[in-house]
């Protein structure tokens, strides 16, 4: 799963929250000159800049984010000396997996071989270089993973923000088809007395119901989203979350209403769950769509296509799964969208559509 990209909402939300808080962003905007800077010991307090729009701005400061470069190709560093292969761009090629360069028993990590060149991944890295010399290429648990693994991602903006996964926007271009559940943080006390503005969402595969991403912006979200990741790593269901008791006055309940909130637009939501259970308890039949049928059709005597209440419990005993009364009561409270007492046959065949039984040997 490849690291996610900033959730749309959560950025608009922080934009949002910086123009309340009295913040003018301005996009796309490039200082063409500086018109005046007050010389040392002058009296004046401000810079007057021109902007690439042809508008001008005063400030009494300016702050310019140069970035950083490389400078692995430069002599006075010895790689080059050492035959350790350099990129394009100055940093050190290195194996993924075991951190050792194109030279024997020279190892890198850090800021040199590249992204994402945190404090964090950096221990990571020199952790994993070194238990690669001392495993001398042998199978080790701190070797599985590679060092271009998705990493949660904390913004230390005001609010904070915090992300893992995978946008709604990502997870259908791998494929999913995918519901989003989202609360804004006055979903939950705390957030309601102590810090109301912020949002959480969750982005779900609409058909298995399993967390893929987690996107929050506000108070503690750098904290939050390493929970977040577990989800996703797990590959929990939001199922799995409606059944926990979250500690009360916290918030971490919000994954909770999240997940409800996904739960509302599923087809198939938590309350199926029960109905696949019991109608999972008993595999072993080839329930092809031919084979439905032929029992739909046996039961639905007058052709019309729909099966009341009653008929339903006949075709379950028909294939060999009778299931009881309350059971049938809730499969037609649940399918029966138009309110008139039936289901058809495509409605019937989803049931069975989303049922995993282990296959039949």
């Amino acid at each position: 799963m490849p690291c996610a990209c900033q959730d749309l909402d959560v950025a608009n939300e922080l934009m949002r929250l910086l123009t309340e808080s009295g913040v003018k962003v301005l996009e796309g905007t490039t200082v063409d000159e500086f018109s005046y800077v007050p010389p040392p010991g002058a009296d004046d307090e401000y810079i007057k800049m021109k902007l690439n729009d042809g508008s001008t701005m005063e400030t009494d400061l300016f702050f310019a984010a140069t970035g950083r470069f490389p400078v692995g190709k430069n002599e006075e560093t010895g790689l080059a000396s050492a035959g350790v292969d350099i990129a394009d761009r100055g940093m050190i090629n290195i194996d993924k997996k075991t951190l050792i360069t194109s030279t024997k028993n020279v190892y890198a990590a850090g800021d040199v071989i590249g992204a994402p060149a945190l404090a964090s991944t950096s221990m990571e890295q020199a952790q994993r270089a070194v238990t690669s010399m001392f495993c001398e290429g042998e199978s080790d648990s701190a070797l599985d993973s590679s060092h271009d693994d998705p990493l949660s991602i904390g913004v230390w903006t005001i609010p904070e923000m915090g992300y893992y996964g995978l946008t709604k926007e990502q997870a259908e271009k791998d494929g999913y088809t995918v519901v989003e559940g989202s609360v804004k943080f006055d979903a939950c006390l705390r957030g309601r007395v102590f810090a109301p503005d912020g949002l959480l969402k969750l982005v779900v595969d609409a058909n298995e119901g399993t967390v893929l991403g987690v996107h929050i912006i506000g108070k503690e979200a750098a904290e939050m989203v390493h929970y977040g990741m577990a989800l996703v790593k797990g590959e929990t269901k939001i199922f799995e979350i409606l059944s926990t008791v979250y500690t009360a006055v916290t918030f971490h309940e919000l994954f909770k209403e999240a997940a409800f909130d996904a739960n509302s637009k599923l087809d198939f939501g938590v309350e199926w769950q029960e109905i696949f259970n019991v109608l999972q308890s008993e595999c072993g039949i080839d329930f092809s769509e031919e084979f439905l049928r032929e029992k739909f059709e046996s039961i639905d005597e007058d052709g019309s296509g729909e099966l009341d209440e009653q008929e339903m419990r006949a075709l379950f005993s028909s294939m060999g799964r009778p299931v009881s009364k309350r059971v049938i009561s809730n499969i037609m409270r649940l399918s029966d969208e138009d309110g008139n007492g039936t289901i058809d046959f495509g409605e019937f065949s989803a049931i069975f559509d989303k049922i995993s039984c282990p296959p039949i040997e």
